[in-house]
Formats: C-alpha cells, sequence, structure tokens
C-alpha cells in the first residue's frame, strides 16, 4: 500500500477533491483551514499580514491505484502552475 499526503492552497480543493473523485478514492482524511509555508509559495497563515490557508489530505490506496492516483496528482500540478500544492507518496509498512 501508499500513503499520499497532499497539501495544497484552499482555493485549489475542489481541483483536488475531483480528482480523488476520478481516481475512484472515496476513503480519505481531509484538514480545513492549515496553515504554514512552503518553498514555491507565499505562506498561509490566515491572518492580515499572510492570509488564506491550505487544506491538506491523507489517502492510503492498494499499490495498482498508487501509479492511476499519482499520474493524475502531476497531472493536476500543472494545470495549478506547480505552486501551493503539494504531494507526498510514502510506503505504509503496517496499518491496524
Amino acid at each position: 500500500m501508499k500513503m499520499f499526503f497532499m497539501t495544497y492552497d484552499a482555493d485549489f480543493d475542489e481541483d483536488v477533491m475531483s480528482a480523488l473523485t476520478d481516481c475512484s478514492v472515496t476513503a480519505y482524511t481531509k484538514w480545513d483551514r492549515v496553515l504554514g509555508s512552503g518553498k514555491k509559495s507565499d505562506p498561509k497563515l490566515d491572518h492580515a499580514v499572510w492570509p488564506g490557508f491550505n487544506c491538506s489530505i491523507v489517502v492510503a490506496v492498494e499499490d495498482d491505484l498508487a501509479d492511476e492516483l499519482w499520474d493524475a496528482m502531476e497531472r493536476l500540478s500543472g494545470e495549478l502552475g506547480g505552486t501551493g500544492f503539494k504531494v507526498f507518496e510514502l510506503p505504509i509498512l503496517r496499518m491496524l
């Protein structure tokens, strides 16, 4: 199994959720109003100086879906211009 951890500008939420649906991903954990700063984006700290916030999602998928999901996220990253969107793919060693 693989785990995907995604953090992205809240403005991209509809696009990300649509891509997950297109890949038949129905199980995920999502956090709204995530604060932080990245190398390729302005800080999102939800206050007057650095307005805005991010969303984060974690998805666990079987290996046969991992490549499809990665390809979909890679396409989406290109469509979004490569900023404000980060995806990490990690192996799942054990799961309860």
